[in-house]
């Protein structure tokens, strides 16, 4: 399927491989630049991981729900689409708990992802027992332990300060839950480098964070009465939204969007689809994801190829559930829960209560997430799968009766995990493309960050660094003025001043 074509502009031609935000990203800045542009989607559908679905009064999202503000990628791209004014904040009941030693425990005012902000709330809460509570405590009084640049892992460095109780009820839960990966595997430099510059300036990690506290709440105190402190927005019709805008931007400023079409083949002088059909380009982005992109660079950029490969990547299932508010013992009033006890499930979100807009009246929705490194029940037939659900979260939440929907959005290896060494491996892709494919690039959750804005960012960027790469080409292989071209006199060829 096919939307718009491109322009006859005499722009660079700028491919974009993956039709997710990322690659649509890439393209909005490619024809902000006046490129001629291309975006090449495999599948039959635009948005990779972001789409909304809408279905008997409810808004569903399949992926993620929410985006963080204070990164301004997304914040400023929303404002060029024109939607700036469709951005949401939270519900009021922003109380998010911890399922932890075997009950529901609200999560501990002031808690940050790894750290406390707040000391009496952390001495007080009953996520965690009071030997876990001294273990933290001892970093208050021990040395620097990182004494050079070698990367670790988080779980390993945080359990050396802090014990395993701090790191498998909080950074397990929160900064696991983000990357799909256990807190043992993933990159301290990649994920939270700022942990490595807290121990530099205070040496006590706990005595950062609750300076770190101290600031926020003084910033708070100056904000704008009735601001809200949390930083996750969504948009009122769904974060799909982004998505069908963008696509009707893109096409109405020239932008040929094409689904169905499924990359074969890199070459000097454009991309080949699986059909045999040949799409010629100046710059190409790679924004199909690790596996796409690895495939694609093994032949050309064989190094890059395999540093893409080495990213091992996640899967995971997310159940939607449409449930009767007369159903419930009593109105659901929070959020939802993260679970730090052991158990196939890694949390729950009242999206209903999260977000204004999500239910019809009388009905509450529910997302229940299942990741495979809790197990095998994210690969599960969808009746079992659907049961073991049911069965997690109707004592929890209260609620009886069966569900008036039902919806089960598997995302398999699609995950980038930022295992220890990633920035390493994120260096070799972008060097070696910089190196021998200057107007090639990877761009997206695999390498640069996981986050939407993040996304944002990265494809807008490798979009910059592919045009400026294949203008300087062309300045450079350019016949001077008043000289003829030696084998097409006084024009340049299709496939001169491009990739090789």
């Amino acid at each position: 399927m096919s939307q718009g074509t491109p322009g006859d502009c005499p722009g660079p031609r700028l491919v974009v491989v993956g039709g997710g935000l990322t690659g649509l990203s890439a393209a909005w800045q490619g024809v902000c630049r006046g490129a001629r542009v291309t975006v090449l989607e495999a599948s039959d559908r635009l948005g990779g991981k972001v789409r909304t679905i809408r279905r008997d009064g409810f808004v569903i999202e399949t992926g993620p729900d929410s985006y963080v503000a204070y990164k301004p990628a997304l914040t400023r791209l929303l404002d060029e689409l024109g939607i700036a004014d469709e951005v949401i904040a939270p519900g009021d009941a922003r109380r998010v708990a911890l399922l932890s030693r075997g009950a529901l425990r609200p999560m501990p005012a002031g808690m940050g992802m790894v750290l406390p902000t707040r000391l009496w709330p952390f001495v007080t809460t009953g996520v965690l027992s009071w030997p876990d509570k001294i273990r933290a405590g001892l970093d208050l009084f021990m040395p620097r332990r990182l004494r050079d640049g070698t990367d670790v892992s988080i779980g390993a460095f945080l359990r050396s300060r802090l014990g395993d109780g701090i790191v498998d009820r909080y950074a397990e839960v929160m900064v696991g839950g983000i990357y799909g990966a256990a807190i043992d595997e993933l990159s301290l430099d990649a994920v939270l480098p700022s942990l490595r510059q807290n121990e530099q300036d205070h040496r006590s990690l706990m005595l950062a964070s609750l300076a770190q506290g101290r600031r926020a709440r003084a910033a708070a105190g100056h904000a704008a009465p009735g601001a809200t402190c949390s930083p996750f927005r969504s948009l009122s019709g769904g974060l799909g939204r982004v998505i069908e805008v963008l696509a009707d931007r893109l096409t109405a400023r020239g932008a040929e969007l094409r689904t169905g079409a499924t990359v074969a083949r890199l070459t000097g002088a454009g991309v080949e689809l699986a059909d045999g059909e040949f799409v010629a380009a100046d710059a190409v982005v790679l924004a199909g994801g690790a596996a796409c992109s690895a495939q694609l660079l093994a032949e050309a950029a064989p190094a890059a190829a395999a540093a893409l490969d080495e990213i091992p990547l996640a899967s995971t299932t997310v159940v939607s559930l449409g449930l009767k508010a007369g159903d419930f013992d009593r109105p659901p009033d929070s959020q939802g829960w993260l679970v730090a006890d052991p158990g196939p499930i890694s949390g729950v979100t009242t999206s209903s209560v999260k977000y204004a807009g999500r239910a019809p009246d009388g009905q509450v929705l529910v997302r229940v997430f299942v990741p495979s490194k809790r197990g095998p029940l994210t690969d599960a037939p969808d009746d079992r799968l659907l049961a073991a659900v049911l069965d997690h979260v109707r004592p929890l939440l209260g609620v009886h009766g069966d569900p008036t929907l039902t919806r089960i959005d598997r995302w398999h290896a699609v995950m980038p995990k930022y295992t220890v060494g990633h920035l390493d491996r994120a260096a070799t892709v972008d060097g070696e493309l910089a190196r021998h494919h200057p107007t090639w690039a990877v761009a997206g959750s695999a390498l640069h960050g996981v986050g939407l804005p993040e996304c944002v960012a990265d494809g807008r960027r490798r979009a910059d660094a592919v045009l400026d790469a294949a203008a300087s080409r062309r300045s450079s292989e350019a016949p001077a003025a008043g000289e003829a071209h030696p084998r097409n006199p006084g024009v340049i060829p299709a496939n001169e001043g491009v990739m090789r």
